[in-house]
């Protein structure tokens, strides 16, 4: 790959270059490149399911950990902007940052999609 590769082709590039070498450690956790390839990109199908379009903005939101670095490359996969929400923000910031980005889409734990609310 030269010079202008988006990071999804540099991504596939290197899964099928070193399939299983760690892409992504955080803690105990270990993802593989194939692994990481594979699950971004069942979720980017699914974003484009639920109707992820070319930039479309998709807020990430949850604690850092192997699932957002999935998340981020998904949402570049189908196309997406992505939007990192800060966990430790209070509602009603995450809730104004939204609307004010124009986040269509969210990825986040069931938990706080809940806490999201009425701010």
């Amino acid at each position: 790959m030269k010079g202008s590769a988006l990071l999804p082709q540099l991504l596939r590039a290197t899964a099928a270059r070193v399939p299983d070498a760690p892409a992504v450690e955080f803690g105990d956790e270990r993802v593989s490149y194939a692994r990481l390839e594979a699950e971004s990109g069942r979720l980017a199908a699914a974003l484009a399911a639920h109707g992820v379009r070319r930039a479309d903005r998709v807020g990430i939101w949850f604690n850092k950990s192997a699932r957002s670095v999935t998340s981020v490359f998904a949402v570049l996969k189908a196309g997406g902007i992505y939007v990192p929400l800060d966990p430790l923000s209070p509602r009603a910031r995450v809730a104004a940052i939204m609307r004010d980005c124009g986040i269509r889409h969210l990825i986040t734990t069931a938990p706080r999609l809940a806490s999201l609310g009425e701010p």
